[in-house]
């Protein structure tokens, strides 16, 4: 009988045991984890060790500062390397921010009455993807949400399939080519190349969410520092993403500035006795805070954890609705996924998910690495969540067309206006 190994293309089965790893740049933390590819692993891989540092340089998703921010990513994976007893010069990078944005774009073909082929497919995908202006802006994934031959509709692949038409829908996201150029470059300058570079939120997406969510319906929300990130998967493939300008950060922002203390002093707060529900239990215990004086230091100061979480509540619930918002104002609306799972170091804050399920009026749940159990106890939280992703993307098996290219030939395609919402009327009404 053939073993796992033995079907997999040669290029892939050449990969058995190279060493592969993801690279996590955010507004407050950088992750590398390293790992050994393996298909025989339900995770595509087997876990070698991880690193974390601070992130310093890298603010409102762009570049504040090379050198700082080299320096992070430097030590985050020597942290990873020293701890996997193995040296990487390659990575997966995640990228975010609120400049990252999602678009639609629909093409169609002349079959003509023959079945489709693999060729077809490229010639589809390269018609859309010419749609997208490339002066400014970088495709970093483009993944079919449905296509439709003749009057067949709904289909996930048609490759195989007869007709005489065939019309595609795709998510592209993209992000503008200086974010894109300049951390290429700041990970070069950490002498590693970057084999491919993926959207942190669908990367969330992918470490986080169970197979039966992303075949039948999910939206990921990952609370990272700077930015809170959706991405909803529908049928089998990440088919949008929001992005809301705003996470943990801005709590503790808020909590310093509402109290009268120093940023570090208000995230070690908001960590140890933070809550976003300002009615939840124990709310009148008195716990010590830090509290900045006339002298300019910090004195110990007594105040109720209630008053704490009177400051986080507001910003948390804005933040969710801002995400509603993002929802109701998409183009799949009409079939977004009904349940949610939280991810993100802002997910550890106590309640926040019952203000998600309150906000967002739908079933939620707080997401961890799906392979906990291959990562470890260390690295098995919602701050690794990413970079797990990152290094399971490919193995995941996401349709992703994004290098199909571009073509001066687009088959006869017909406006995009029209094709898109013939596209999008489908699926309100069909999903």
């Amino acid at each position: 009988m053939a073993t796992a190994e033995s079907r997999l293309k040669p290029a892939k089965a050449a990969r058995i045991g190279q060493a592969i790893a993801s690279l996590d740049i955010g507004s407050s933390k950088v992750t590398c984890l390293i790992g050994r590819y393996d298909p025989s692993s339900k995770a595509g891989f087997t876990f070698l060790g991880g690193g974390r540092q601070q992130s310093r340089g890298f603010n409102g998703g762009s570049i504040k500062d090379m050198d700082a921010l080299e320096r992070s990513v430097r030590l985050a994976v020597e942290d990873a390397e020293r701890q996997a007893g193995e040296r990487i010069e390659h990575v997966v990078l995640g990228i975010t921010g609120p400049r990252v944005g999602c678009e639609f774009v629909a093409s169609l073909v002349d079959v003509g009455g023959r079945d489709v082929t693999a060729k077809d497919l490229k010639k589809l995908h390269a018609a859309a993807l010419s749609k997208v202006n490339p002066k400014q802006r970088e495709i970093l994934s483009a993944h079919p949400v449905v296509y439709q031959l003749d009057d067949q509709e709904g289909i996930k692949d048609p490759v195989g399939m007869i007709g005489e038409k065939l019309s595609v829908l795709l998510s592209v996201i993209s992000a503008p080519k200086s974010l894109v150029r300049n951390l290429v470059e700041c990970v070069g300058r950490a002498h590693l190349h970057v084999d491919r570079i993926v959207p942190s939120a669908v990367a969330s997406g992918a470490g986080t969410l169970i197979d039966d969510e992303i075949e039948n319906g999910a939206l990921c929300i990952d609370m990272g520092s700077g930015v809170t990130a959706a991405c909803a998967f529908i049928n089998g493939s990440p088919a949008w993403l929001g992005l809301v300008p705003a996470g943990g950060a801005n709590v503790t922002g808020d909590i310093a500035q509402g109290i009268g203390t120093t940023f570090a002093a208000a995230e070690r707060m908001k960590t140890i006795h933070g809550n976003a529900a300002a009615d939840g239990p124990g709310m009148a215990e008195r716990v010590e805070v830090a509290r900045l004086g006339d002298d300019g230091r910090l004195n110990g100061y007594r105040m109720e954890r209630g008053e704490i979480a009177k400051i986080i509540a507001p910003r948390v619930e804005e933040i969710f609705e801002y995400t509603s918002q993002l929802l109701s104002s998409s183009e799949l609306k009409k079939i977004m996924p009904r349940r949610t799972v939280l991810t993100g170091g802002g997910s550890l804050l106590p309640g926040v998910r019952d203000v998600a399920t309150r906000v967002l009026q739908q079933p939620v749940r707080l997401g961890k690495p799906v392979e906990a159990d291959i990562l470890g106890e260390s690295h098995a939280n919602p701050v690794f969540s990413t970079a797990a992703g990152l290094l399971s993307y490919e193995f995941r098996g996401f349709k992703d067309v994004a290098r199909a290219g571009s073509t001066s030939d687009s088959g006869g395609t017909p406006g995009k206006g029209g094709l898109l919402k013939k596209v999008f009327r489908w699926l309100s009404e069909n999903f």
